[in-house]
């Protein structure tokens, strides 16, 4: 059955309504308001200059589905009831549930709605911007910068929709409300994204302007938001995969070829919590009493027998100690604290990681709610990054140049270039001081070590350089959940994505309802590539 795009705009503004911690009007071009309300040239450039705005805060603040899935995925894990973070971090996993009744409803599809706030923000100033009195009123160079800026806008909401949602519609400046609109699957989204992001890079690649800091909270230069544009694609065009065949399907040349015309160092965005840029994600993520890692799969970095001897334990007794000995994973790699006691480690962290820092520091914190799994405690903490939380303001980034190169080691690894590819894994591997591989199965260090007790070959140590190096980055700051679900190694039943939001459903009588993932349910993952003891 087709349905009318036009209930789409109207939903979603109901929605808004309940849901935004500021209001942005978005126009319908149709209403003969639309013209008096964006009366100016700057209104339509500050409409759009905002629009990358509504897009992070669906995407990085505490309401987004960020920490659900970081929990789902063990990037880090809390016992906390927050949002969504127990209960879809689950064991076992449940269904995602479809209901403005459900507690995290709001954050589980506000990428949704904050999407497609961002989408008509733009749809409606690139609309505007074709009048003569509102594009006589602005420089050529605001002109350019806000086609530009808007295409790069939209392909990062249309692509958003694509990883995360399993339908969704493509809106634009051209879009007719009034003709009737079929869902596009994810693949057809993303490929609408891409498009757009082809149009931000043709506009931008050449220009001689630089956007305003406070569009996206970095002064590109128009050929600099051409790299960023090229290195989106390259991280969402790997992202949308469900499945490890689908993964294995992508079109990984084109990926190569993205990131090679993408950022040549990490990009970064100064956030600030207090101006309206707060990367929650990061800073939940990496929040002493909040966060922990689980084991399922730092814990391979152990090579004591200490995370083989927590696997084997039955679900409920796994914990930070097991029959009087802890758990500490005891590894060359230096990402990790050195040493194989408590009172070692804590005198020797990690690069990335720490130990908890004093003795009973987790009572009443991390180690709390055992009703709730005590196999989501552990000794172990968040050390990069850890310092966000402190300020809530400083530089972050937005993406490191070890995703993209270790993104292009993955390309290389699939289009049977293995020497390059482990050119690419090596530069964090050795600084972390563990062997190099040469694009075999041989891991002379044994990290990671798998939890049936063998050493990872070489896609493995690829997989554990990208998490490794990429911990809150990403999409939803969570590119974690987005390999995992390519790579075949989500637990099982966790969803695979998420459905269109029930209240927009009902809006456009698609009905009934969706929901996946949890036990027998449409879109849940297979059993994972490591087959966890008690994963099923």
């Amino acid at each position: 059955m087709r349905k009318t795009l036009k209930h789409l705009a109207v939903g979603s503004l109901l929605i808004f309504g309940t849901t935004a911690c500021a209001d942005l009007e978005v126009l319908n071009q149709n209403d003969p308001d639309a013209a008096r309300s964006l009366a100016t040239g700057g209104d339509v450039v500050s409409l759009v200059g905002g629009s990358y705005n509504s897009w992070f805060y669906g995407n990085y603040s505490y309401f987004s589905a960020g920490l659900a899935l970081s929990n789902a995925v063990f990037q880090h894990n809390a016992p906390w009831a927050n949002a969504g973070m127990e209960k879809y971090g689950r064991i076992p996993r449940i269904a995602f549930i479809n209901s403005v009744a459900d507690g995290e409803y709001n954050y589980m599809t506000r990428a949704w709605f904050y999407s497609y706030r961002a989408i008509a923000a733009v749809a409606d100033g690139l609309k505007s911007l074709q009048r003569e009195e509102i594009s006589s009123a602005i420089t050529a160079d605001e002109a350019a910068s806000v086609k530009a800026f808007g295409k790069f806008v939209q392909g990062m909401s249309h692509a958003t929709i694509a990883v995360l949602y399993a339908e969704g519609f493509a809106v634009d400046e051209t879009t007719d409300l009034l003709e009737p609109q079929d869902p596009l699957t994810y693949a057809e989204m993303m490929d609408a994204a891409m498009a757009y992001f082809d149009e931000s890079i043709s506009l931008s690649q050449g220009a001689s302007w630089t956007l305003p800091l406070e569009w996206m909270r970095a002064p590109l230069t128009g050929p600099q938001l051409a790299r960023v544009a090229h290195s989106m694609k390259a991280r969402y065009r790997a992202a949308v995969a469900r499945t490890p065949a689908e993964r294995a399907a992508v079109n990984w040349q084109a990926v190569i070829q993205d990131i090679d015309a993408g950022i040549t160092s990490t990009f970064i965005a100064d956030y600030d919590d207090y101006n309206g840029w707060s990367q929650d994600i990061w800073g939940y993520t990496t929040y002493p009493y909040w966060s922990q890692l689980a084991y399922f799969i730092y814990g391979m970095a152990d090579q004591s027998g200490n995370f083989q001897l927590w696997n084997s334990t039955p679900l409920a007794e796994k914990s930070y100690n097991i029959g009087g000995k802890d758990i500490l994973i005891v590894t060359p790699d230096k990402r990790f604290p050195q040493g194989s006691t408590v009172d070692a480690q804590r005198l020797a962290p990690g690069t990335h990681f720490r130990t908890n820092r004093a003795t009973g520091a987790e009572t009443g914190y991390t180690w709390a709610r055992p009703d709730r799994g005590v196999w989501r405690w552990s000794w172990y903490k968040h050390n990069r990054g850890e310092e966000y939380w402190n300020d809530m303001a400083m530089d972050l980034p937005e993406i490191r140049i070890e995703e993209m190169n270790l993104l292009k080691a993955e390309g290389l690894f699939r289009t049977g270039n293995q020497a390059g590819a482990a050119a690419l894994v090596n530069p964090t591997r050795t600084a972390a001081g563990l062997s190099a591989t040469d694009g075999s199965d041989t891991n002379t260090s044994c990290v990671p070590k798998l939890p049936d007790g063998s050493c990872g070959g070489f896609f493995e140590m690829l997989k554990w350089e990208k998490r490794m190096e990429t911990v809150a980055t990403g999409p939803l700051g969570v590119g974690w959940y987005f390999d995992a679900r390519g790579w075949g190694d989500l637990w099982k039943d966790t969803f695979l994505n998420l459905p269109i939001p029930c209240t927009e459903a009902q809006v456009l009588q698609l009905l009934p309802c969706k929901t996946y993932g949890g036990p027998g349910g449409e879109m849940g993952a297979a059993l994972s590539t490591y087959k966890w003891n008690g994963e099923g």
